[in-house]
């Protein structure tokens, strides 16, 4: 199904995107005049809730068209009582780091100053404010849990705890929310983008890679939501066609993104056009102080 989006008028500009992509394989983007961020879309009806448990997934390489019920019954659960769009887009160039760097800063790369794919440990963290700045401020414990060594680039003194862990990651996070207190927690997982490199993207030895990662987050949802008050979101950085990613193909720059939460109403956010760096500023919005609603917490 494919998805319009038309004229917003924002205080005294009249700003224009014309979308048209969907998951049938054509061209992702038809046409895009000025980008609406995706915080204007619902700003003026989002009400800040009192989240005890925040959990954002980032499923590395995960491509939009291989969810669904029998492959990824997790996943899919979370869709269904949820909202979603399957037409997300990453940044350019299409890669890891740059990718999870707009997702953390809201900043492209040419604003983040992140424009290459590497990183070393040893070498400079990111110097940018990230989501975990935020989360700290509103009195969150910050885990963050990845599996590629490159993404510790990210890890600044506002994250409580964080592990590289390439077999571990999902068990790391787990471990950490089940603590007492608030926790906002990042968790990067990967091995689709190993699998499609050589297998290809969407390929059967994929999407069985794909259903062993929903089956590996699924205890460590029921948690999150067993405990209440909280908010999980679902995406990844980048997907691929054939063997291939980080190209100038459509498919490499798509992704879901899938947000569920017992405090907030889904409905506002089914097919919303989503950038990765748009992340950060719906982060500002969820968990900005809201008088009304601090007892709650």
């Amino acid at each position: 199904m494919n998805i319009l989006f038309h004229k917003i008028i924002v205080s005294n500009f009249n700003l224009q995107s014309i979308f048209s992509f969907g998951s049938d394989g054509g061209n992702m983007i038809k046409s895009i005049t000025g980008f609406i961020p995706i915080v204007f879309l619902w700003a003026a009806s989002a009400i800040a809730a009192p989240f005890s448990n925040v959990l954002i997934v980032s499923i590395d390489a995960l491509h939009p068209d291989a969810l669904s019920a029998k492959t990824t019954p997790v996943i899919y659960g979370q869709m269904m009582s949820g909202a979603f769009t399957l037409n997300g887009i990453s940044t350019e160039p299409p890669l890891t780091l740059i990718a999870h760097t707009a997702m953390f800063t809201g900043l492209g790369p040419a604003e983040s100053g992140k424009s290459d794919n590497n990183w070393q440990p040893g070498e400079p963290t990111i110097a940018k404010d990230t989501i975990f700045n935020l989360a700290m401020s509103r009195g969150f414990s910050t885990g963050y849990y990845y599996s590629k060594e490159k993404l510790g680039f990210l890890v600044n003194p506002a994250v409580s705890d964080h592990r590289f862990s390439k077999d571990n990651a999902v068990d790391k996070a787990h471990s950490f929310i089940q603590k007492q207190g608030d926790h906002f927690v990042f968790l990067h997982v990967s091995g689709l983008d190993e699998v499609g490199q050589v297998k290809g993207w969407l390929s059967p030895e994929y999407l069985e890679e794909l259903s062993f990662i929903d089956e590996m987050l699924g205890a460590l949802i029921d948690t999150v939501r067993q405990k209440g008050d909280y908010l999980i979101v679902i995406t990844s950085d980048h997907a691929g066609h054939e063997t291939v990613h980080g190209s100038q193909h459509p498919d490499d720059f798509k992704l879901p993104f899938v947000i569920v939460s017992d405090r907030i109403k889904p409905d506002r956010f089914q097919n919303i056009p989503y950038r990765v760096v748009d992340l950060k500023p719906m982060m500002e919005r969820f968990l900005a102080p809201d008088p009304g609603l601090s007892s709650a917490r």
